[in-house]
């Protein structure tokens, strides 16, 4: 059994205007999003320009946004977003530069994750003081920039840190193999005015996060943190940064 979809894809060529595009595609519902954009790159255009890869939610390239929702679409099937006959809206992430149809620049959004050092690891075991079935979480992150164009404050505001970053510095303030002075440049970068202060808890990117990092998550803890060191200057007391959240 196949499907007729609609694909109204949002369409962009440096020196060019924007424009949408529509494409109909004989698909079998429970094919993927991908699937049908890469038939229509096959059979209807190849000019089509969006990026792919691991196609099992493993690299994150190929994000975008459908019907107005940050998806991976290598994973989301047709027939959970739209009926027999309905239409896809396929989009670039938001708050991200456009380089061509589906494509944007991620360079901005790597930029901010290399401010807080975050490295690509796999930990033999949880942290002090960490759930065990936890302790991989943020190593779940595959970098897809979903979260960023989710949040409404990365929309208005480019140096906002944006969740991604913040939840990078929440996992790097508690590993104890890190220089206590990089901990304390992280801080600094966190507790600002474009830091962690700047969320609007909409939790949005909690919402979209494929990987359940669970930023908005993070961003909350961190302020915990933060606040409770704001007391304890207060009273006179030395602040205990960086430190792990949980001896907050």
């Amino acid at each position: 059994m196949t499907w007729t979809v609609t694909y109204e894809i949002a369409r962009y060529k440096p020196g060019e205007p924007p424009r949408t595009d529509t494409f109909k595609v004989e698909i079998e519902p429970h094919r993927t999003v991908l699937d049908g954009i890469e038939m229509i790159w096959a059979y209807q255009d190849r000019t089509l320009t969006f990026r792919h890869a691991c196609h099992h939610a493993s690299c994150g390239s190929c994000a975008f946004v459908v019907n107005g929702v940050e998806v991976l679409p290598c994973i989301v099937e047709i027939q959970s977003v739209v009926e027999n006959g309905g239409t896809l809206r396929c989009e670039p992430l938001y708050s991200f530069p456009v380089v061509s149809d589906l494509v944007v620049d991620m360079g901005p959004f790597f930029e901010k994750m290399r401010m807080m050092e975050m490295p690509i690891i796999t930990p033999t075991g949880p942290l002090p003081q960490q759930p065990a079935d936890d302790y991989n979480r943020f190593e779940n992150c595959i970098e897809c920039g979903m979260c960023m164009s989710a949040c409404p404050v990365v929309a208005t505001d480019p140096n906002y840190l944006g969740p991604a970053p913040l939840a990078a510095a929440h996992r790097i303030i508690q590993r104890p193999d890190i220089p206590e002075e990089t901990k304390q440049r992280i801080w600094e970068l966190v507790d600002s005015d474009n830091g962690l202060w700047r969320c609007h808890v909409a939790m949005e990117c909690t919402a979209v996060c494929p990987s359940d990092v669970d930023p908005g998550g993070k961003i909350m803890d961190l302020r915990r943190l933060a606040t409770a060191n704001r007391i304890r200057k207060l009273l006179g007391l030395k602040p205990k940064l960086p430190v792990g959240v949980e001896d907050a």
